[in-house]
């Protein structure tokens, strides 16, 4: 059984709060635009920052809660948004730790958009299996991809900042 300490529980409690902020921030501002599904994910600094801190599992929650706050918060809890969010960050969290723990030689950068990038399909497969049953829907394909590979240096170009200025408090929990 793995033990985690009370600053552990503490920090990972700021972090999640942080991420769920962002992403509600992010989600309100955002719904104005023209395309309102289109998203830059800083709350995904939070989780790219635990995992390349080695701390998958506390990345993990974190992926999960703000996913889940998000939709409380926002008011879209029992809709395809919340599922969209849960399932993209879910992809892009197992993309981006794989992507680490293989040793593939890519930078931050490449793990970043990488995350981005299967965030993105993901959720363009769960539009076109769910709610638009139709293939059309990957016309949208060049234009995610696009924003991935944008959001997904953005992402890691902030967590690379971010990380030069906090350090997470030493927990047993990887």
């Amino acid at each position: 059984m793995t033990k985690i300490n009370e600053n552990s529980i503490l920090w990972l409690a700021f972090l999640t709060a942080a991420a769920s902020s962002l992403q509600i921030v992010e989600n309100l501002i955002l719904r104005l635009l023209p395309l309102p599904f289109i998203r830059i994910g800083l709350s995904n600094v939070v989780i790219l920052y635990l995992i390349y801190r080695r701390k998958s599992v506390h990345a993990l929650v974190v992926a999960i809660s703000k996913s889940i706050l998000g939709g409380l918060f926002t008011f879209t809890l029992l809709t395809p948004s919340t599922l969209l969010s849960l399932s993209g960050g879910l992809a892009a969290f197992t993309t981006m730790v794989l992507a680490r723990q293989l040793k593939l030689g890519l930078s931050i950068y490449g793990v970043s958009i990488l995350g981005a990038i299967a965030h993105n399909m993901m959720q363009l497969y769960l539009v076109h299996r769910f709610i638009i049953e139709s293939a059309r829907v990957f016309v949208l394909t060049p234009l995610l991809l696009s924003i991935a590979l944008l959001n997904g240096g953005i992402i890691a170009y902030l967590t690379i900042y971010i990380d030069k200025r906090i350090q997470i408090p030493q927990t047993g929990v990887t």
